[in-house]
């Protein structure tokens, strides 16, 4: 075995190391790029589901004030509007 056949092989065998670095990196990368971008997915999924939430609050509320409204007589209605919403000097 000569000498150019020896450094051959350790240049194969070198090649085949960082060969299987870079298989197992990018395998490394792409699963988490998969991970992130399904966490991100779950982040968005609650926030929207959130805001849902706050919007039919909201609208229940809106629906609370509305039916109370509908059912005060017109002087007491312009009672509350008078004692809560004054202008400011």
């Amino acid at each position: 075995m000569g000498i150019e056949t020896i450094i051959g092989l350790a240049a194969l065998i070198m090649a085949a190391i960082a060969g299987a670095f870079g298989i197992g990196h990018s395998r490394g990368t792409s699963k988490a790029e998969v991970k992130a971008d399904k966490q991100r997915t779950e982040e968005k999924a609650a926030a929207t589901e959130a805001v849902a939430e706050r919007r039919l609050e909201a609208t229940k509320e809106a629906s609370n004030v509305q039916q109370t409204v509908n059912h005060m007589p017109d002087n007491d209605v312009n009672r509350e509007l008078r004692d809560t919403w004054k202008r400011g000097s």
